[in-house]
């Protein structure tokens, strides 16, 4: 038996969201290795995304390609081009792996984009950009305190500095927020261990399949 046919339902597309040090790229290693073990297959992305305009957006975002006068890109430029960059990374790359049959997992999509680029009175006009996407089946918020994301970005040997506590103390409200009022999202505590976040993340995932299943078996019947 094929693994596509091992999987009895269409391929997922689920997106893991939090602040820095949250531990989205761990658990995108962590739900892969539980898919692919249950019998699916997978691919594992990220925005920004690894192409064209997915690279010019993580060097922008580095501080490279400053303005003549030194400041960083425009704000509203840099919504834009991550407005390009979503579609090009669902043209490029998420959008093939799913029609091939692969689940695909990122490590954070389209809210990331209205909790650390968006000012609220914009919010609705980020939105606007989006509205044509393919949503994510799934979206999983993985809360954490500003206090331990940065104790863990602080073991991983990265710059901590009280600005961005700040920052992130008013990106984490908005996160949930935004993972509040989506019916396709969910917040999971992610200040436990990684085993303990990783079952949670897997739970979620687990109960959607379930979900589809069962919407599948009661469309076949209503089809006799």
């Amino acid at each position: 038996m094929s693994q596509q046919e091992k999987s009895p339902t269409r391929p997922l597309f689920v997106v893991l969201e939090g602040i820095d040090g949250a531990g989205t790229t761990t658990q995108l290693r962590r739900l892969c290795a539980h898919l692919e073990a249950s019998g699916r297959r997978t691919h594992a992305t990220r925005e920004p995304s690894t192409g064209p305009t997915g690279v010019l957006l993580r060097e922008l975002l580095l501080g490279r390609h400053r303005l003549p006068d030194g400041q960083a890109a425009d704000r509203h430029a840099m919504v834009l081009l991550f407005a390009a960059q979503w579609r090009d990374h669902l043209r490029r790359e998420i959008g093939p792996a799913l029609a091939a049959g692969l689940d695909v997992v990122s490590d954070r999509y389209l809210m990331s984009s209205l909790a650390y680029q968006a000012e609220d009175a914009e919010r609705d006009w980020v939105a606007s950009l989006a509205r044509a996407l393919r949503p994510p089946d799934l979206t999983l918020l993985l809360d954490v305190p500003v206090e331990v994301a940065a104790a863990r970005r602080r073991a991983a040997g990265r710059v901590v500095e009280n600005d961005d506590d700040e920052l992130l103390r008013r990106v984490a409200e908005k996160y949930r927020r935004l993972a509040g009022a989506d019916p396709t999202a969910a917040i999971i505590d992610a200040s436990g261990s990684i085993d303990e976040v990783a079952e949670a993340v897997a739970l979620e995932v687990r109960a959607l399949l379930a979900a589809r299943s069962a919407r599948a078996i009661v469309m076949k019947k209503l089809a006799k």
